[in-house]
């Protein structure tokens, strides 16, 4: 009933976004993030700006560039052997949930990653494209600096907060933008569920945290979420739309997948408009379309506890656990099962 539910809200919504006439011109959307901005990955054409140059954490949004040198490295299909390097992260981070010996593709790998935030995911890549991670983090912001990303800077593939690992919106949405043109990169990260298959066998589900691809939006293809402390919730998200695709970065706000339809739905009536002054514009990134993108998360949000509360009935195998969750979430997982599996005992 739930997924149904969920299923037939997405209908609804993308019948609502495409009812968004072309030819309507576009207000500046009215937005929550701190920081935002919008390219055309097709031409380059930067869309939309609002304190797109301000110095903030990019937090997971940074295995963009993790992934992008993955795809570029030509060691997708290889099969990579987890170590115990990616299992000493600090803090209470999102992980994949691979542990020392898995084996699986880098390709596997990086989708898993992109698709839940798997920080132990990003320094395994890391050390399977680079001979080192300190290589791996040069390279990073050499490519940085090749594609134009002149105020960021990478201490690590997976965005652990770092006074010296930052970005800016411009930056993320110019490599966002970069990454869309590749075939294969776009195959990493527009899943809305993913069943990583393991080199010799089983796989791990994964479920995406990106609640805009999941939101109905028209053509919504990516990108990754991300989130720290200081920065707060992050998002870099993508549309295609006749021939044209728009990424969009939004730092630091409580309603990312919300944005990210207003300031796409902007950008693309901006490519659909004739020249105008701005003073004609009106607004088509509506409270409506925010109002829908919220409804499919909240079913999203239901679905997710309804078999949170199923699954906590079997056995808690760890490489079987769902990805995406923190070491606190797994120990509090591991906990729930041994107490249903001493009731079940005791009622035998």
């Amino acid at each position: 009933m739930i997924m149904s539910l969920k299923t037939s809200i997405a209908v609804v919504l993308a019948a609502c976004f495409t009812m968004f006439s072309a030819s309507a011109l576009a207000a500046e959307p009215q937005i929550d993030a701190q920081a935002a901005c919008v390219i055309d990955s097709t031409t380059g054409n930067e869309l939309y700006a609002k304190n797109a140059d301000q110095r903030m954490y990019p937090g997971g949004t940074t295995m963009m560039m993790t992934s992008i040198l993955g795809v570029e490295s030509g060691k997708l299909d290889t099969v990579m052997t987890v170590s115990d390097a990616s299992q000493q992260l600090a803090g209470d981070v999102s992980r994949l949930g691979i542990y020392p010996g898995d084996k699986v593709t880098l390709r596997n790998a990086l989708t898993g990653m992109m698709t839940v935030g798997g920080c132990d995911a990003a320094y395994d890549a890391a050390v399977t494209v680079s001979p080192s991670l300190d290589s791996f983090v040069q390279a990073m912001n050499a490519k940085a600096a090749a594609i134009g990303a002149s105020h960021t800077h990478f201490t690590n593939p997976a965005g652990l907060p770092d006074e010296n690992h930052y970005s800016t919106a411009r930056d993320l949405a110019k490599i966002g933008a970069y990454a869309m043109k590749s075939a294969d990169f776009r195959g990493l990260v527009n899943h809305a569920s993913f069943d990583m298959p393991y080199a010799d066998s089983g796989t791990k589900h994964c479920e995406t945290t990106n609640e805009f691809l999941t939101s109905g939006f028209t053509g919504a293809d990516g990108i990754k979420t991300g989130a720290t402390n200081d920065g707060g919730p992050c998002l870099v998200a993508s549309a295609t739309r006749n021939g044209h695709t728009l990424v969009a970065s939004i730092l630091n706000s409580s309603d990312r997948a919300g944005d990210a339809a207003a300031l796409l739905t902007y950008g693309f009536a901006q490519l659909a408009a004739p020249a105008a002054p701005a003073a004609a514009a009106t607004t088509t990134a509506t409270a409506a379309e925010k109002a829908a993108v919220a409804a499919s998360q909240a079913v999203t949000q239901a679905a997710n506890a309804y078999n949170a509360s199923a699954d906590a009935e079997e056995a808690y195998v760890l490489r079987d656990a769902p990805a995406g969750q923190t070491l606190s979430q797994i120990a509090a997982q591991q906990k729930q099962a041994a107490q249903i599996t001493a009731e079940n005992q005791k009622e035998k």
